[in-house]
């Protein structure tokens, strides 16, 4: 499983408890303050964390239910994506790689032909036609692989049949960027735990991040949750890839945003090809949209990532004008925290918080 904007599902409502937390100027309006819209986020069943920051100000950082520790490490699940198109994109700015170039221009040799064919700019936004990964529901459970060799997967799994021509469908999966991933450990002759080390964590200052392999499956340590009112089942973490076996800590995620926001990782040009939303909303690596729940007239863009494996979900929000940054680590894999583009969803009412906050 793995998070995207998608239909609602079905939310399990379940009791939290607060921690404390900073105190926060209430907006003007008929808007809640953000404690407010804590407490109501609460009280819809959400567990978890909350945080909001503007740059590098917290404004507020709450455990709510079952986590009783906001500095614990979670995995960062999808939003490992947004991090391997950073790298693709490095490359594009390096003159190495073009974003409308064919796959089969880098990797003439790819075992899917069809697949040569897809742009990388494809296989970024999902219009790839790969194989999907997801339809193998036991493909990343741990007890059916224990691996985490991303050239067997990208060359093996994830170049099966695919189920469209290259630019036809849009297709959520992670086998697009476990084999952008293989592709730039070709390109680099690097392995991809160690770009992204070098270029994502220690550039953005992601002191505790790292990534999951097969000697490292899962931490006890790390932050779990539940998935249909049980526990969460035992997944194969590093198998998700350069799709999503990226971890840290809610500091870690925040250096990350901040970093996106500063261009510490990218151009400003860079960034903003990366970030251009195409019809739908959909971007490279992250999804884009205008945001209107705070002010009718004057909606804010909002840059959205979202991470979703087994019982632990990720919403992180990024507003690249104010530097608003609103993240939720959800313990419910039930609780759906898509629809914010809608003025709708679990972080609707927070996110109209933070944009009021003084």
């Amino acid at each position: 499983m793995s998070a995207i904007r998608t239909t609602l599902v079905t939310i399990a409502l379940l009791a939290a408890q607060f921690t404390t937390a900073h105190s926060i100027a209430a907006p003007a309006g008929n808007i809640p303050s953000l404690e407010v819209a804590v407490k109501n986020l609460k009280n819809s069943g959400f567990q978890g964390i909350v945080f909001a920051a503007r740059g590098d100000k917290i404004l507020l950082e709450k455990s709510l239910g079952a986590v009783k520790d906001s500095k614990q490490t979670f995995r960062f699940a999808s939003i490992t994506k947004q991090m391997t198109a950073i790298l693709v994109m490095q490359e594009v700015e390096a003159g190495k790689l073009q974003l409308d170039q064919p796959l089969g221009t880098y990797w003439p040799d790819y075992p899917n032909p069809q697949a040569r064919a897809a742009t990388l700019r494809q296989l970024l936004t999902h219009y790839s036609g790969l194989y999907n990964d997801m339809s193998n529901p036991a493909f990343h459970m741990l007890n059916a692989n224990s691996g985490d060799d991303i050239q067997k997967f990208a060359t093996g799994i994830c170049a099966s049949p695919g189920n469209a021509a290259p630019g036809t469908k849009f297709d959520y999966n992670n086998c697009d960027y476990i084999v952008l991933g293989a592709l730039l450990e070709k390109i680099n002759q690097q392995s991809f735990i160690k770009l992204l080390q070098q270029r994502i964590f220690t550039q953005a200052g992601m002191d505790s991040a790292s990534y999951y392999t097969a000697a490292l499956p899962d931490a006890k340590q790390h932050i779990h949750g539940s998935l249909g009112g049980k526990p969460e089942p035992e997944v194969n973490f590093a198998s998700y890839g350069p799709a999503g076996s990226s971890f840290g800590t809610l500091k870690d995620l925040h250096a990350f945003d901040l970093a996106f926001i500063n261009n510490k990782l990218l151009s400003q040009k860079s960034r903003d090809v990366m970030v251009k939303p195409n019809a739908v909303g959909g971007a490279i690596g992250v999804w884009s949209y205008p945001f209107k729940g705070a002010d009718e007239r004057n909606p804010t863009i909002i840059v959205e990532r979202q991470g979703w494996i087994a019982g632990v979900r990720i919403l992180n929000l990024v507003d690249l004008q104010t530097q608003n940054i609103l993240i939720l680590v959800s313990t419910n894999g039930d609780l759906d925290l898509s629809q914010t583009w809608a003025n709708q969803g679990p972080a609707a009412e927070v996110l109209k918080a933070l944009i009021l906050t003084k």
